[in-house]
């Protein structure tokens, strides 16, 4: 059938094609004269004897295709040779003692790094080319890392391989986008010891961790850092919020406050009944109730303990208890509640007005009401308004109560968290309701330091954004004083142990957004595989898919 040059470096030609079920089976010879001795490089034509060697190739069609490749043993003619017979090399074609090819090996190789094994097993055996998932475990770990030159705007990150216990370090090139390392240990000696094996790098970007910046100064004195302008962001928003959690009795006044005149609450009509009976709560309310009552315990042992001089970490060993907790009990003025569940609106709401009116006027047949609403613009189902309707009722001490009913049921409240205040404070929800704007507007009415700090909050947002350099130092002092707010102060004087770092997060143009985009393509991986791989396959993935 002729030479066959064109599939293999080496000039072969076919001398049996034999297609069989779902296979292709092709005998080829070697059509060279002579081969050089791998050990001398001294060319010998003369023959030692021949082998058979039955290498899988690419598919064809979706059919499999063999190649039985008839090669020879050479004699090595030249004494001061140290093998006397050598066997014809395969350079370009298959590795020694391989049973594939070295492009079916390549492309074995992408689908497993784009897929896994057993995901990859599947699909590569639907294409045809059967393989198990072992072997593309073998061939991705025997596939060499790629070689990145050392950037000169390194990103460092960590990442968890098992979160809250086992954590590693990313490293990227900023300017080409892709990662170029991955480092079992998230430590200064680790990102050390990879500096020092790869200098050159001029810029480091890092989040505000100690480790980094310690690691960084070490191994690469002559770098520039560069904190990372959204955990500056980040770390004072939870500043902001923890300040906002200490007076927990003052959102919950506000909140009573603007409930009372009707702005955020659901009312209900006061009813006199002859006989004043306990509400009785239901399972969920029980339940919240117990659940209250244990996290009001925990608060008291925590205070008991702090009045007592004994350390936050102590605290956490003898409670038991998550440091975040214990920190966040510690530092409340008053026992902290859970936030009310803000209910996103539903199709009745806006007709529950001239439903509570016509119960209140004792027309409460469901149809009807039903009926009604719906010519005015309601879409809901019957039992919608079934419910609305017996909810009613009950309040109004009407048929379909269930027992005696108080005699008055306050109005519900909604009790905000302290993250929601810290977020309309800062202006981070676009579009804030009506409720929300008279709450806040309430809280600074009771509180107008919390109006300063969140407008000198605003401002460092506005700084870093529009890369303000010469307006650092002055907020920087400005929130150093004694009537700002504690957390804001403590923010600011993280700042200055970090001064240099935050400097160039203001100046420069590089971010961590980037990095945080690459960890989400490692979580990516690793989920794709179940979480169970070790660390050496991941990072072969990992640096394959950048």
């Amino acid at each position: 059938m002729g030479p066959t040059s064109l599939l293999f470096p080496l000039a072969f030609q076919s001398n049996c094609l034999q297609i069989r079920p779902n296979q292709i089976v092709i005998t080829l010879t070697p059509v060279a004269e002579s081969c050089p001795c791998p050990f001398c490089g001294q060319r010998s034509s003369r023959v030692h004897s021949h082998y058979r060697r039955t290498l899988q190739d690419l598919p064809a069609h979706g059919q499999v295709i063999w190649l039985v490749l008839l090669l020879r043993r050479f004699f090595c003619d030249h004494p001061d040779c140290p093998g006397q017979t050598f066997a014809e090399p395969m350079t370009g074609v298959a590795a020694r003692h391989a049973r594939k090819t070295g492009r079916l090996v390549a492309a074995l190789q992408d689908v497993g790094f784009t897929t896994a094994a057993e995901p990859g097993a599947r699909l590569a055996g639907r294409l045809g080319m059967p393989v198990s998932g072992d072997t593309i475990l073998r061939l991705i770990r025997r596939a060499p890392a790629p070689v990145a030159e050392t950037p000169k705007v390194l990103g460092v990150d960590d990442w968890a391989l098992r979160k809250g216990q086992v954590y590693g370090t990313i490293l990227c090139d900023l300017e080409s986008h892709r990662p170029i390392e991955l480092l079992p240990e998230r430590s200064a000696e680790g990102l050390v010891d990879w500096l020092e094996k790869h200098p050159g790098a001029e810029v480091i970007s890092r989040d505000r961790g100690g480790e980094y910046a310690r690691g960084a100064s070490i191994g690469a004195p002559d770098a520039v850092q560069v904190a990372d302008r959204w955990h500056l962001l980040h770390n004072l928003t939870d500043a902001l919020q923890r300040g906002i959690d200490r007076r927990q009795f003052l959102l919950a006044e506000a909140a009573r406050e603007v409930a009372s005149i009707g702005e955020l609450s659901t009312p209900a009509p006061a009813v006199v009944v002859p006989t004043v009976a306990p509400v009785c709560l239901s399972r969920a309310e029980q339940l919240k109730q117990n659940s209250r009552t244990r996290r009001l315990a925990r608060y008291q042992q925590v205070k008991e303990l702090q009045r007592q001089g004994i350390s936050l970490r102590k605290i956490v060993r003898t409670l038991k208890m998550s440091r975040k907790a214990v920190e966040r009990f510690a530092h409340a003025e008053q026992f902290p509640e859970r936030a009310t569940p803000r209910r996103g609106s539903i199709a009745i709401d806006p007709f529950m007005p001239l439903l509570r009116q016509r119960v209140e006027e004792g027309h409460d047949n469901v149809r009807r009401l039903w009926q009604e609403i719906q010519t005015l613009g309601f879409t809901g189902s019957h039992d919608m308004v079934r419910l609305q309707v017996r909810r009613l009722r009950r309040a109004c001490g009407r048929r379909g109560a269930r027992g005696p009913q108080p005699a008055f049921r306050p109005p519900r409240v909604i009790r905000p968290s302290a993250r929601r205040i810290a977020w309309l404070a800062l202006g981070h929800v676009p579009t804030p309701s009506s409720d929300d704007q008279s709450l806040l507007k309430e809280i600074y009415r009771r509180w107008p330091q919390l109006q300063e700090t969140a407008e000198l909050a605003r401002e460092f947002g506005r700084i870093l954004k529009e890369h303000d350099i010469d307006a650092l130092e002055a907020w920087t002092q400005l929130a150093e004083e004694p009537s700002t707010l504690e957390e804001i102060r403590r923010f600011a004087r993280t700042l200055r142990q970090d001064w240099s770092a935050v400097v160039e997060a203001v100046k420069q143009p590089w971010s961590q957004g980037q990095v945080e985009g690459q960890i989400n393509r490692l979580k990516l991986v690793k989920r794709q595989m179940y979480g169970r791989a070790n660390f050496d396959l991941l990072r072969q993935r990992v640096l394959h898919a950048g």
